[in-house]
C-alpha cells in the first residue's frame, strides 16, 4: 500500500487539529493566591480587565452575548474588600423582583476546608457595578452565585452571573471549583496543609 505525501500530511494535521481541539476541552488548573483548584473544561478563560482581578471566565451559549455567563475571582489586598456581611448586603441590594418582593436569597457557609468558605445566591433583576450598580447594567432574569473564601492570604471574592437558566447549568462546576482550592505552596505541590 502506498501512502503519498500529501494524505499523509492531511492526517497528521487531521490529528493535530483533533488533538488541539481535546486539549481545549479538558479541564486545567489555575493558581490564586498560590491556591490551585481545576477550571471546568467548558469555561473560557479571558485577560482580566483590571488589577482586582486574578481570573476571568466566560462561557457562552451559543451566539448570543446575552446568554454569556461570566466567572470573576477578585482579590483587593489581604485585609481588603470588607468583611462577610457587608459583602452579602450589598450583592442581595444589587437585586430586585419585578413585584416588589424580597429578593430570593440562600447563604450557606462551609468550614470543611483549608479555611471558611461563604456562598450566597441571588436571583431577580441585577443591577451589577459598584455599589448598587448603574443604569445601565440592569438585566433582568439573572442569578448571581458568589463565594468569600476567607484565606490566610486574604480574601478571594469569587461570582458567577449571567442569565439564570445558563448559571443554573454552571452551578455545580463553579462549587467544585471553589471548593478544589488546593494549597500549592509547600514541597509536593499537592499539599492541603
Amino acid at each position: 500500500m502506498t501512502i503519498s505525501f500529501r494524505s499523509a500530511a492531511a492526517a497528521a494535521i487531521a490529528v493535530s487539529v483533533a488533538s488541539s481541539a481535546l486539549a481545549q476541552r479538558l479541564p486545567t488548573t489555575v493558581s490564586l493566591l498560590d491556591y490551585k483548584t481545576t477550571v471546568p473544561s467548558a469555561w473560557s478563560p479571558r485577560t482580566p480587565s483590571s488589577t482586582s482581578r486574578l481570573a476571568e471566565y466566560y462561557v457562552a451559549a451559543g451566539t448570543d452575548n446575552a446568554a454569556v455567563v461570566e466567572v470573576v475571582v477578585y482579590f483587593f489586598g489581604k485585609t481588603q474588600g470588607g468583611n462577610v456581611q457587608a459583602n452579602l448586603t450589598r450583592w442581595k441590594g444589587q437585586f430586585s423582583t419585578p413585584d416588589g418582593s424580597p429578593v430570593p436569597e440562600t447563604i450557606s457557609r462551609d468550614s470543611t476546608g483549608l479555611f471558611p468558605i461563604t456562598f450566597a445566591e441571588y436571583r431577580g433583576t441585577y443591577r451589577r457595578g459598584i455599589g448598587a450598580g448603574s443604569a445601565d447594567s440592569v438585566r433582568t432574569g439573572q442569578t448571581l452565585i458568589a463565594a468569600i473564601a476567607e484565606t490566610p492570604r486574604g480574601t478571594m471574592f469569587i461570582q458567577m452571573f449571567g442569565p439564570s437558566a445558563q448559571v443554573a447549568t454552571q452551578r455545580d462546576e463553579f462549587m467544585k471549583f471553589v471548593r478544589g482550592l488546593k494549597d500549592s505552596s509547600g514541597p509536593g505541590d499537592d499539599s492541603t496543609r
